[in-house]
């Protein structure tokens, strides 16, 4: 880590281990002064610019915090763990926007997962064979849709949506009560190699966390942060899904949530939200529908992170039992080389001026319909030379911009051909 880079995480971790501290002070603190380093250098005037009060400003200048930080960045480098820092340009957007945001996050896997469009599915660790397969088609049918599925890594139904999602051509990211190095539940030592290689692992508890029962409030707002929506499977009235299903109410999120059987409680949940207003689903079109504007806006491209082949974290160290408790540049794409074809030389189906707002994987996609009637998704990665989860999310944003049809058994055409 550069000494710039790793004075901006020493003092992040100064704010988020300072007691007297809280993430929204956090976010002031960081929206005010962009950088940690300079918040911390300027705590002295805290109070006098309305950004913490006089507790806090004494708290974090006795230095209580500074046992807690050392011990953690010692941790965090003899384990080789990779940060996101506040200051980071691919810190998410939608996350950076929430009220109370993490300061970093440590994480595994593929980071640049962190900009695609993701709906989180949430529901009981003991949940009924029907939430089983209802979570196994919903999750298969929303990452088909190019939509990455967001869960907490837990027994269940957390556990089918990570599963589901990444047996079909998309990906998931799983965000943790713990820290980076405990693999908790023991039972998902699979699903951890399967993100490793496929999505990505978050979390933003320090290394040596334990699954105590007061985090995973915490985790579920990063649950729902990093997503459009949520989407509750199954779940009883007083369960941690209702709690996140809360705070995606707070942060602006929709809600979403799976009828169940009327004689089920593990299903008052579900219907309870759904009497609030949250949005009945019965097939994934229901969720697509009611996303379609966030979708839209969503396909701005995500700045490149600056860490070049980051490592990949493997919790060997501790396992725990579980318990009840802008444009691209010209040039090589995630899809391969950018075809050029001049604009003269296409049929236009669609007007010149959209297709000069699509971003090049875009216009090379449009290029490949161009000339097709239906074509079928594995066709098209085939013919792309393409990663399935990169088309994928390309048609979606096609889709959502009316440019590309989706047909049953997921063929692919141009609008109007």
């Amino acid at each position: 880590m550069q000494p710039e880079r790793r004075d901006e995480y020493l003092a992040s971790l100064a704010l988020r281990n300072s007691g007297g501290l809280g993430p929204r002070t956090w976010k002031r603190l960081l929206e005010h002064f962009g950088r940690a380093v300079v918040a911390v250098e300027h705590a002295g005037q805290w109070h006098d610019l309305g950004l913490a009060r006089k507790n806090q400003v004494r708290e974090f200048l006795i230095g209580s915090w500074r046992t807690a930080t050392d011990q953690e960045a010692r941790a965090a480098q003899d384990k080789g763990m990779e940060v996101l820092l506040w200051s980071d340009p691919d810190y998410p957007t939608i996350l950076r926007r929430i009220p109370n945001p993490p300061a970093l996050l440590y994480l595994t896997g593929d980071r640049g997962l962190l900009g695609s469009p993701a709906l989180a599915l949430v529901g009981s660790r003991k949940c009924s064979r029907y939430g089983m397969e209802a979570v196994r088609s919903i999750s298969r049918e929303v990452s088909r849709a190019g939509i990455c599925v967001v869960s907490g890594f837990a027994a269940g139904i957390d556990r089918q949506a990570h599963v589901s999602a990444l047996e079909e051509i998309g990906s998931s990211i799983a965000v943790l009560g713990t820290g980076l190095d405990l693999l908790y539940p023991a039972a998902n030592k699979d699903l951890w190699l399967r993100l490793l290689r496929q999505g990505l692992i978050v979390t933003e508890f320090a290394p040596g966390t334990r699954p105590d029962a007061v985090n995973f409030p915490h985790r579920n707002r990063i649950i729902s942060g990093l997503s459009l929506g949520v989407l509750v499977v199954e779940a009883a009235v007083r369960s941690g899904s209702l709690i996140t299903a809360s705070i995606a109410l707070e942060q602006g999120r929709e809600v979403f949530a799976l009828p169940g059987p009327v004689n089920m409680e593990s299903y008052d949940g579900c219907h309870h939200l759904i009497r609030q207003g949250a949005t009945l689903v019965r097939t994934v079109e229901d969720i697509l529908t009611e996303l379609r504007p966030q979708l839209v806006d969503a396909r701005a491209p995500v700045t490149p992170h600056s860490v070049s082949n980051p490592p990949t974290f493997d919790p060997h160290v501790i396992v725990m039992k579980s318990t009840d408790s802008s444009k691209d540049m010209p040039g090589d794409s995630p899809m391969g080389p950018i075809s050029t074809v001049p604009p003269d030389s296409r049929d236009i189906s669609i007007d010149e001026r959209t297709f000069q707002t699509l971003n090049p994987d875009e216009q090379r996609l449009v290029n490949f319909l161009e000339h097709r009637d239906k074509v079928h998704i594995d066709d098209i990665c085939n013919g792309l030379d393409g990663e399935p989860s990169r088309v994928s999310t390309l048609l979606l944003l096609l889709e959502m911009r009316s440019l590309v049809m989706r047909y049953p058994g997921m063929y692919y055409s141009l609008c109007g051909r």
